[in-house]
């Protein structure tokens, strides 16, 4: 039985080759992420005007497991990680509630980018909580 078994995987190595491919890493996660450029602004306004009602509308969409937002001067982002990977329809209803988002008057939005992306943000901050 052990020379079987090691003949098996001798001829796996040999089919296997010497040149061929170390397994690829996984890939990092598909989350939805969401950009704002603004007009000159503070980080702290930034956060306060956006980032924080950005979170608060979209803290119940459904299969979300975690999210994080961010405020820089000129820029508000937040990255949604759902369970089992962002599809098209997870980010079909995030544009919807960010279309009806209503930010404070006086803050002007130069650009606006939703999109399904590789995790940046988000996975970072689960990797650091394990």
């Amino acid at each position: 039985m052990h020379m079987m078994l090691t003949q098996s995987l001798f001829a796996a190595a040999l089919l296997a080759g010497p040149g061929s491919p170390a397994p690829a890493a996984p890939a990092p996660a598909t989350v939805v992420a969401i950009r704002y450029d603004l007009d000159e602004m503070s980080a702290e306004r930034i956060q306060e005007a956006v980032a924080e009602p950005l979170a608060r509308s979209l803290r119940d969409v459904a299969r979300v497991k975690n999210m994080v937002t961010t405020a820089t001067h000129r820029l508000a982002e937040a990255e949604l990680v759902f369970e089992d990977g962002a599809t098209e329809a997870d980010l079909a209803d995030i544009v919807y509630r960010l279309d009806r988002l209503r930010l404070d008057a006086g803050i002007a939005v130069e650009g606006r980018s939703v999109a399904l992306k590789p995790c940046r943000l988000a996975c970072e901050d689960i990797s650091a909580s394990r």
